[in-house]
Parts: structure tokens; sequence; C-alpha cells
């Protein structure tokens, strides 16, 4: 298997720190699983740097913000100007946090000192910098792709791909901190780097998939089946994770529940929006979230599956207004941000059933949702 390689451009003026990036990469030429080989090439100032990556292919950059032609951050953002799809690794000769921070949030994938550069180092950070490089441009080009897939949707679509974006802009900014650093290694600003990446990435995959489910709910031709929904909660309650224990949730569930009906992926969905709402906006500054899940059969045949939480409750015009897409209530928690209620209500009504609200203020709320308890 004939290795890949990945085009390296170092734009560094200091002859020593050329050598020594020279030196780190060479003893590592070939690097991970899939053989990659680092091909460096080396300008000295900015001006010839952006020739060169006019005519020759180049998969990532490493930049010194001290050049004869420009200096500091000026330097990324000229760069990035004319060549905003090539990732960049910012080297610099001091550890300033500040300074790293503000350079990821313009755009830069990494910041390294080059008085901490080892061959681990610099080997991990160009492979992992490439690689999420890639998976952000994947990921834009899905949410382009949704976004255009179904006029109805445009309004949909246009709020998500925002909230995509900031979203994304946070766990780049905050990943290139850490992926310079081991996790026995962190620091305290850095452990809080790794939580932020989590709740961002856990924020971002849901909306990601709330598209996908507006995306599809017209088309897709789905088959009710029996539910099983300890093992949808099971999932559901692992996607929540992050935010269980960041909250420091109390939830309880029945040990049965009844039969019912429904789209198994879909209803999913619903659980995660109304336990994703409880925990937002259960409990208060004194006492955390207390949700309490359950299901009663009722004498019409369906099934009234509920999520109470002892949150501050909702009054009766913002009730009436939650499952409406693009609105929010008027108290001081929104409930319902984004998509999520909208989605719940379009879901349910597809599977055959109702969703609804009971609350009153002062005296928390129970979200509920039917389903058909048999097939026919």
């Amino acid at each position: 298997m004939n290795p890949s390689t990945i085009n390296v451009l170092l734009i560094e003026d200091n002859p020593g720190d050329v050598h020594l990036v020279k030196t780190l990469l060479a003893q590592s030429s070939v690097v991970g699983s899939g053989a990659s080989v680092i091909n460096l090439t080396h300008t000295e100032r900015l001006t010839s740097a952006q020739t060169a990556l006019c005519s020759e292919p180049c998969d990532l950059v490493l930049l010194d913000l001290s050049l004869p032609d420009t200096n500091g951050l000026n330097s990324f953002l000229e760069l990035n100007q004319f060549h905003p799809t090539i990732p960049v690794v910012i080297l610099s000769g001091h550890t300033d946090h500040e300074l790293a921070i503000q350079a990821v949030q313009l755009g830069a994938q990494d910041y390294l000192s080059k008085n901490d550069l080892s061959t681990n180092l610099l080997v991990k950070t160009i492979l992992h910098t490439i690689e999420r490089h890639r998976l952000l441009l994947e990921i834009s080009q899905r949410a382009s792709e949704l976004e255009n897939q179904n006029l109805a949707l445009n309004d949909f679509a246009h709020t998500v791909a925002h909230q995509i974006q900031g979203l994304l802009s946070q766990m780049v900014g905050y990943a290139s901190l850490v992926d310079s650093h081991y996790q026995e290694e962190l620091s305290l600003p850095a452990k809080q780097a790794v939580d932020q990446i989590m709740q961002s990435g856990y924020k971002m995959n849901n909306v990601i998939t709330e598209l996908l489910f507006l995306a599809s709910m017209r088309s897709e031709n789905i088959q009710v089946s029996e539910l099983n929904n300890k093992r949808i909660l099971t999932e559901v309650l692992k996607r929540l994770r992050y935010q269980i224990r960041a909250t420091e949730a109390k939830i309880s569930l029945p040990s049965q529940w009844p039969r019912a009906y429904g789209y198994a992926p879909w209803i999913e969905e619903v659980w995660l929006n109304y336990i994703s709402n409880g925990l937002k906006y259960g409990g208060s500054e004194e006492k955390p979230p207390v949700l309490k899940l359950g299901a009663t059969a009722e004498s019409n045949g369906m099934v009234r599956f509920w999520v109470a939480d002892n949150g501050p409750g909702l009054s009766p015009t913002d009730q009436k207004r939650l499952f409406k897409p693009h609105t929010r209530v008027t108290s001081k928690k929104i409930r319902g941000e984004g998509l999520g209620l909208s989605i719940v209500w379009r879901i349910v009504e597809k599977c055959g059933g109702k969703v609804g609200v009971e609350s009153q203020e002062g005296a928390g709320s129970c979200f509920w949702f039917t389903l058909p308890g048999n097939s026919s």
C-alpha cells in the first residue's frame, strides 16, 4: 500500500526554528496506521508563501507570527483572507494563553509553543488538525445539502445552519487548545476546554439530527412497530449524559412500560427533546432538576407518555405557544428554543398521537405525548 502524502508549508524566517521543525518531522516520516508521509516545504515571508500556495497544493500551514513582512495575528488574518480553506497551525516562541484563544477564535486550528515542541506533539497536531478540518468541511457540506433538499424546510435549515456554525466554531477553537497536550497533563483551563468540547459536540450532534428529521419526515416511509421504550430511553440518557452530569439531575423511570406503537428512531427524538428541556429548565438555582418519567393507558386505546419536572412552571399563554415553530415563550426561562418542540409535534402527529403540556406557574410542568396502544 502506497503511503499518502501530507503537504505542509512552514512559514518561518528563523533558521534555528526551521531546522527544529525539519528535524522533528524527519524523526517520524511515516505516521499512523494510514502510513501518511509528511512533505515539508518552507518559505521565509508571507508574500512568498502566498505565491507558493497559489501554485502548489497544501494540506496545512505552520505559521510563525513574527515575519519580516508581517507580524502578530495580522499574519494569520492576511493568510486566511486569501486562503480560507487551508487549515493553519500557529507556531509561537511564547506561551500566551490569551493570544492562543484569540487566534483560534479568529479561525486558526491550533496554537503551539516552539519551546514545547516534540516529534509526537507536532505530528499529532498535524494529523488531528487535518482530520478536524476534513470533518468540519464534511459537516458544512452536509448542512448545505440538507438546506437545499426541501424548500418547505428553508426556514428551519437556515436556523440550524447558524446554530451549527456557532457550535462548530466553539468546538474547533477549544479543541485546538487541547489537542496539543496529553490528557494527564491538562491544566485547569484545558480541562474546562475539554468540558466545553463535549457540550458543544453534544449540541452539534442533536442539531444535525433535528435537521435530518425535518428534511426526511415529508418523504420517508416509516414502519410503525411495537416500541421498546426501555431500550430507547437507555440510548437517550446516554446521549444526554454530559448534560445530566452537569446539572446533577435526578431522573426516575418506571420498571415497566405499557405496550405502544410508533417509529422508534423518531420516538427517541421525542424523549430526547422532552428530557433535555426538563434538564435545562427544571430545578432552580437552589436545587437541581428532578424529572419523573411515566406512562398511562387511556380508555380510548392510546397511551400517554410524560416527563414531569420541578421547574418554575408556565403561564397559560406560554403553554399555548410552545409547540409552534419559531415561537419563544415570555418567561425568563425560555423553553423550546430552536426546533425541538416543533419537531416533537410533527413526529407524534405522524405516528398518530398528540402532544401537550400541563403546568402551573411555580409548580413545575408535565410534558406529554400519546401513541396508539395497538398496531391497527
